[in-house]
């Protein structure tokens, strides 16, 4: 399993393990690095792991 660690915004970030071939986000808070991250070793996103929930989705 390797892990990549992705900025969100100014002062955030977020990881994306994957296996060389797939690829899980989680807690993103961006959408463009997690995109970006995707296509640069050729990975498919397969999920997206929340483990929180953020006042501002009530």
């Amino acid at each position: 399993m390797n892990l990549i660690a992705l900025p969100a915004f100014t002062h955030n970030d977020f990881r994306m393990p994957h296996d060389g071939t797939d690829a899980i986000v989680v807690d993103p808070g961006d959408s463009a690095p997690a995109f970006e991250s995707l296509s640069k070793p050729q990975l498919v996103l397969a999920g997206i792991l929340v483990t929180q929930r953020h006042a501002e989705f009530r």
